[in-house]
């Protein structure tokens, strides 16, 4: 791996991985806030809000923000240019997205509250859409430090609010005002943090709109497939059940999982733009540099995987309360799905990374696609034989997510992966294993218990197996260090 490189990525996972930590806590305290004072039925609303504006926006995106973060990574002298035509195009296209998604929910039906909240997350998401300029930029630089510091204000200042009106009795549509009060404050310390980072000048162009649109198009058509094959089952859960405490269900479930997602995001944030880069220098460490990051989130999404599918169904109820209940069965199925999940996110920005962006697309397509008949068919025999039809979403996640692995497999050039990572993935599996054969042993008792017996269970079989080259740990402890000493302060 390049030495600058490695010391850039470094800081900069340290910073998202510190910032992490942070927005995780709070993000984890609205998460049990939210279902125990909402309930299934408003957390059903919210979600199902949220998933349709999840697709709804990536027309609105159009797939800017990947193209923005490697232009500017190759070409920092474009950045005003760039950023100015983004703000301009998204807005018109917003414009476009937000009538035809108040058609859409009225022709279907949805109750008018659903409807409400749909149009008031609608307006979040525009708040939002400012938001991942400014990160897309600052990214494009390699400054994540102004990405830290947004996200953990613009989430401090949602949970504090947000708890606060939950606890006074504040309903569902309060929410979500309260998130786009958030977005717009994540928004404005991210673009404070531009200008004093980079001289940045209102720059417009039109005659650059068609380069851009065209340009922006594979990663666009990726987002879209991405959204809609995360998304879809909310969506076809709510059309085919009609019961909006399944879509709370299904929603909590899937709270926790994306909660247990920032790892890969934060690695994945930090690493993009120098995988962009040593492609364009055809750098020889590109392979090991695969490689080791292969090795690193498979190591680390075992034991979080196996052992949250041991403990889902006293997790759940912890966290949200009995009503939520329903949520076990689907976190243990999603807890399978991250395992798989965790590697797609590297596979996918690697092929983004080295233009081959239409290949992934593909890719997502063919999921996309198949995850519409698997929904259709599992979500009513999951309703019929489990009274959950929502577990059939999360099943039809198992079926697609390693069709994709396989398929990303597949379209590594030869010698990325070989006999090491194989050992590496047998030694993980052994440790996670045990560690989640005694995190079952044990999930009857109070949670803290199996929880901690794993944390100490893991890592210990993982030193004796020594799953964890030399090389690699010491990478690890680099990219650590920075991240106890900020801790320790």
């Amino acid at each position: 791996m390049e030495e600058n490189s490695a010391k850039t990525i470094a800081k900069n996972v340290s910073f998202l991985m510190g910032s992490q930590l942070v927005t995780w806590i709070l993000t984890l305290a609205v998460t049990i806030f939210l279902p125990r004072y909402l309930g299934p039925e408003s957390i059903g609303k919210l979600h199902l809000a949220s998933s349709l504006w999840s697709i709804g926006t990536i027309l609105v995106t159009f797939g800017m923000d990947i193209y923005l973060v490697k232009e500017i990574a190759r070409k920092p002298e474009r950045l005003s240019e760039l950023f100015s035509l983004s703000l301009i195009i998204r807005a018109g296209l917003f414009l476009v997205s937000y009538i035809a998604m108040a058609i859409f929910a009225n022709v279907i039906g949805y109750p008018n509250e659903t409807v409400q909240v749909i149009y008031v997350i609608g307006i979040s998401f525009l708040a939002n859409e400012f938001v991942q300029i400014c990160a897309a930029c600052l990214q494009g630089l390699e400054e994540m430090g102004q990405i830290s510091l947004a996200n953990i204000i613009g989430k401090l200042f949602y949970t504090i609010v947000a708890i606060a009106a939950l606890v006074l009795g504040f309903d569902v549509i309060t929410i979500a005002t309260i998130l786009i009060l958030a977005n717009l404050i994540n928004a404005a310390v991210q673009f404070r943090g531009l200008r004093k980072i980079h001289p940045l000048k209102f720059s417009v162009d039109f005659s650059q709109v068609p380069s851009i649109l065209k340009e922006s198009t594979p990663y666009m058509l990726s987002n879209l497939f991405a959204a809609a094959y995360i998304s879809i089952d909310m969506v076809v859960i709510s059309l085919l059940i009609k019961d909006e405490a399944q879509l709370g269900w299904y929603g909590g479930a899937d709270s926790l999982f994306g909660t247990m997602m920032f790892v890969p995001t934060v690695f994945i944030t930090a690493i993009f733009p120098a995988l962009s880069r040593m492609y364009s220098e055809e750098s020889e460490s590109l392979p090991q540099f695969i490689s080791k990051s292969f090795n690193l989130l498979l190591l680390l999404s075992i034991p979080i995987g196996l052992g949250m599918f041991a403990i889902s169904d006293s997790l759940v109820v912890l966290l949200y309360g009995e009503e939520f209940a329903g949520s076990g069965p689907i976190l243990a199925v999603l807890s399978i799905v991250l395992l798989l999940t965790y590697q797609n996110t590297l596979l996918g920005r690697y092929l983004i990374s080295i233009d081959l962006q239409n290949t992934w697309t593909r890719v997502m397509a063919v999921a996309t696609v198949a995850t519409i008949p698997l929904d259709i068919l599992l979500i009513p025999w999951a309703q019929a034989n489990l009274g959950n039809g929502a577990i059939g979403g999360a099943l039809a996640y198992i079926f697609t997510e390693g069709g994709m692995l396989a398929a990303g497999l597949y379209l590594l050039p030869r010698g990325y992966l070989g006999r090491e990572n194989l050992i590496v993935a047998i030694k993980g599996f052994f440790c996670g294993l045990v560690m989640g054969a005694a995190a079952w042993y044990l999930r009857d008792y109070f949670i803290a218990i199996p929880i901690a017996v794993s944390a100490i269970i893991y890592p210990a079989l993982i030193l004796m197996t020594r799953a964890i080259p030399q090389e690699d740990m010491e990478i690890l402890q680099d990219t650590l260090q920075p991240i106890l000493k900020r801790l320790g302060r």
